[in-house]
């Protein structure tokens, strides 16, 4: 589902003019509103069949980069119920305590306006798309400020260069309710984490993962994207994170000669890959073997007692629980640290060291869309993953191999981090 696009906007002298109109039919006559009104306006008319998410809490919009509008959330909130009183859109309000986002539609009623309005397509721009984002390590997910450094500046150029080539082609993907839409006025974007330490010139070492409004989408959905009229495949980086690792740490992936990384067997039984691959991933943020057991175990509980839980999460949930009776968690943990070995260190350094994997993983990823898009290849990313026209997986897959890590940021080759998440330069 696309979130609301703060990026969309319009100078057309018709779209202001019939924008005012509305604003002053809907009970606004100050200026605040209708810049709010413009905004949604825009985003309805380029979605005009698919559920938008927005926002009613609260809270700013963005920061001054990612709202450049300047639109306040009360104006925000006012426009929002003034279009659904006068039934220009369908609103399901969010819930907190159930985690879920206020989603609008454009109703009938709106688009016969839009229509009878003239808008079109090419009145509708970008306005000062923001290509990064920076967010303060926490739940609140709040965006703050930032000051450009070389390695910003140039990454916003390469997400400019990749957004009009997207913007370029013709990208179609299934909304909520399973309708093929084709993707306008894409803005993408790679969102940083924000630690209260970090290296000179390191504010963008943490996190770093490329999003697009495809990334919610299903997998099964997925399938069914398009990309200029052909079908697509996806296009997996194996062993994404701990190939990321070796990259940084050895100068190379892990060895294909040692096959599969997660494959290991543990008091002569073969342990389930899940069991394996879930238990090094947790690795990045836990602080002990112990600690990583357990948050495995609540993951697999958590997903598994969800309403609309998949029978593969029951089945995950109750294999770990058979496996780990007797075989326990630690012991396999340790097994997979001493398969390992060359990069067991940078394991078990708690959140900010494995936000910084995070990040060595999405430049990997990064590497290969600058190279797909020197080529004039459209593709999306959905994290470690490529949808590609299928015509091009294999050199989708070749590139995926052959791209090496590249230290953009110009700090040390291997950045190192202590207990109490002090940082060193080796």
């Amino acid at each position: 589902m696309s979130k609301f696009n703060l990026f969309l906007s319009s100078d057309s002298p018709h779209i202001n003019q019939s924008t005012s109109e509305l604003n002053n039919k809907l009970g606004f006559k100050r200026p605040e509103p209708e810049k709010a009104l413009k905004s949604l306006l825009c985003n309805l008319f380029i979605k005009p069949n698919s559920w938008i998410l927005v926002q009613r809490k609260k809270q700013p919009l963005g920061t001054k980069r990612g709202n450049p509008l300047g639109i306040g959330i009360t104006a925000f909130i006012k426009v929002l119920d003034a279009l659904f009183k006068y039934g220009f859109i369908e609103q399901k309000i969010g819930s907190k305590l159930q985690n879920r986002k206020t989603e609008i539609k454009a109703t009938e009623g709106l688009l016969i306006w839009f229509k009878s309005s003239k808008w079109a397509d090419d009145d509708i721009d970008i306005y000062k798309a923001q290509g990064i984002t920076l967010r303060i390590n926490g739940s609140d997910k709040e965006y703050v400020e930032f000051d450009d450094t070389k390695f910003s500046s140039w990454l916003d150029s390469k997400l400019k260069q990749y957004n009009n080539l997207l913007n370029n082609s013709d990208i179609c993907a299934p909304n909520k309710d399973g309708v093929l839409i084709q993707e306008k006025k894409i803005t993408t974007s790679r969102g940083f984490i924000k630690h209260k330490q970090h290296p000179k010139d390191g504010e963008f070492l943490f996190g770093g993962r490329h999003v697009g409004p495809w990334v919610s989408t299903p997998s099964e959905d997925r399938k069914r994207i398009t990309i200029n009229g052909e079908s697509t495949k996806e296009v997996d980086r194996e062993a994404s994170h701990i190939n990321a690792m070796y990259e940084v740490v050895t100068g190379k992936p892990y060895p294909e000669e040692y096959g599969d990384p997660y494959d290991i067997v543990v008091d002569e039984r073969q342990v389930p890959r899940h069991i394996a691959k879930n238990l090094l991933s947790f690795s990045q943020y836990a602080y002990s073997d112990i600690g990583v057991s357990q948050r495995v175990g609540r993951s697999y509980k958590d997903k598994a007692g969800k309403k609309d839980a998949k029978q593969k999460d029951i089945d995950n949930l109750n294999e770990w629980v058979k496996f780990t009776k007797k075989t326990s968690g630690v012991k396999i943990h340790k097994a997979l640290m001493s398969k390992h070995h060359l990069v067991k260190d940078y394991y078990l350094r708690v959140k900010q060291y494995g936000d910084m994997i995070i990040g060595w993983e999405a430049d990997l990823v990064f590497e290969v869309v600058i190279e797909l898009t020197k080529r004039g290849i459209p593709c999306l990313t959905v994290y470690d993953s490529f949808i590609v026209q299928s015509k091009y997986k294999k050199l989708v897959k070749d590139l995926v191999k052959k791209t090496r890590f590249i230290n953009r940021r110009n700090l040390a080759d291997l950045l190192e981090v202590d207990k109490e998440v002090t940082f060193t330069i080796k």
